[in-house]
């Protein structure tokens, strides 16, 4: 039977040895190892386009979080952040693969879903209230960084005018959210988005352009060493890793666009990781190092203080950001609404009224509660930045806590005891990441510095 790829509650089951009872959104399944699908026909059936993948993809990649590159950079050096990059993008590459390679042997159609089936319910739960608590945290820091960004180009537009009130962040984030963001969070499948992820790769590669014509038209440059800085030490190697890292989270995102592609296969997939990667480390590479050859020490977090407030250039590039962002909260949405969902049907499924995940009003309201309740936080709440920092930190268990996990207990099953060492190995880095961000975000914090990783983070 095959059902559909919405990222909601829906069916699931396992078995990797004999017969399983496993529940999951309120209903049992019992899957033998003769494979009872309940999920997506391996690749037969219709979905999303390679191209299409390809450009949702690079849209849960990429996003503001580029313009933090250049400082990122400037703390190691050129030739030691591009390592730590290397080294972190064939990571997240592999697990990429490892996600697809479970999709096929489980027919999970979301994270959540896939990693309840491996791991049992009690992670599955876990998994749930992370997606719900990072995703949240990504709307609301999308919201508060399109109001930084088309402020800034409102007081640009109005610098001689009389109607510089209508610059208000109270005003621009809803309406430029209910303008932008609203008509297209409405899609049932992450396949949908990708229209709307060719604009935001587009916005992105924009900014790069004005990076390279900025460094191209321009005399400013740094006499300081960009290959290895004689101050570069080992704790600055190790604070950089979280930043890289999360500059290619997309993982979340990488398991209902898999389980949606056209004829999937991990070859094929493979393929759309990897064109997906090499082109956001492209952009990361030419902005980072661009950046840091023009201001060098003098770079700060978001790389566009730098240039002048006059440029017109510029502007559009912050517009470019908030045309970027608006086009990936949708799909972020999209992944923490399944988890919600799902999190509801699986708490209500011994009610007298048990949701379903086919009852639109059910889904319907889901999506008017999140937008309109991140929008409310983004405009109005004050003093976030640290909180977002720690909340992001979340990131790196979708990225390498969890699938660790996913590749230990399968690797035990099949008593693989090499896979078993990988999995800790995935398991130990993404500890690393996610307690030295937080533990940086709070020591930032009691410095009386605002946390940089943020904008990263979410973008």
């Amino acid at each position: 039977a095959v059902v559909s790829t919405q990222s909601t509650g829906e069916n699931a089951g396992a078995s990797f040895e004999g017969r399983r009872a496993s529940s999951f959104a309120g209903r049992s399944v019992e899957i033998s190892t003769q494979t009872e699908s309940v999920s997506i026909e391996s690749g037969s059936h219709e979905g999303g386009s390679m191209i299409g993948a390809i450009f949702i993809l690079m849209n849960a990649v990429l996003g503001a979080g580029i313009l933090e590159f250049p400082y990122t950079f400037s703390k190691t050096g050129l030739i030691t952040a591009f390592l730590i990059l290397l080294f972190l993008l064939l990571c997240a590459g592999a697990t990429h693969i490892v996600l697809a390679k479970t999709v096929d042997k489980t027919d999970a159609t979301n994270f959540h879903q896939l990693i309840g089936i491996v791991c049992g319910n009690k992670i599955l739960m876990l998994v749930q209230i992370a997606l719900i608590l990072y995703t949240v945290g990504s709307c609301i820091a999308y919201m508060v960084t399109i109001g930084d960004q088309m402020t800034s180009v409102c007081t640009y537009i109005t610098r001689n005018s009389t109607e510089s009130h209508y610059c208000d962040r109270h005003l621009i984030i809803p309406a430029a959210s209910v303008i932008a963001i609203l008509p297209i969070i409405w899609f049932k499948s992450i396949s949908a988005f990708s229209y709307v992820s060719f604009f935001s790769v587009a916005s992105v590669f924009y900014l790069v352009a004005a990076v390279v014509v900025e460094f191209l038209t321009t005399d400013t440059r740094t006499d300081r060493n960009l290959w290895f800085p004689t101050d570069s030490d080992p704790i600055k190697i190790l604070s950089i890793m979280p930043i890289i890292s999360f500059g290619y989270q997309c993982h979340m995102t990488s398991v209902p666009l898999y389980a949606e592609l056209h004829n999937r296969s991990v070859g094929k997939y493979s393929a759309v990781v990897g064109a997906a990667m090499f082109l956001a480390t492209l952009a990361y590479v030419t902005v980072g190092a661009l950046g840091l050859a023009m201001y060098g020490n003098d770079v700060v977090p978001d790389i566009i203080l730098n240039f002048p407030d006059n440029s017109v250039v510029i502007t559009v590039g912050r517009m470019a950001v908030s045309v970027s962002i608006c086009m990936t909260y949708p799909v972020v949405m999209f992944i923490g609404r399944g988890a919600l969902e799902s999190l509801i049907i699986h708490l209500t499924r011994n009610t007298r009224a048990p949701l379903s995940p086919d009852n639109s009003v059910f889904r319907y309201s889901s999506i008017l509660l999140w937008f309109f309740v991140t929008l409310v936080v983004a405009t109005f709440a004050k003093g976030l930045n640290d909180v977002i920092a720690v909340v992001g930190s979340i990131a790196a268990t979708f990225m390498f806590l969890f699938p660790g996990c996913m590749i230990v207990v399968m690797a035990k099953r099949e008593r693989n005891y090499a896979h078993v060492f990988v999995g800790w190995c995935f398991i130990l880095l993404g500890v690393f990441v996610f307690s030295w961000n937080i533990v940086d975000t709070l020591y930032e914090h009691l410095k009386g510095h605002p946390s940089g990783l943020g904008t990263l983070i979410y973008g």
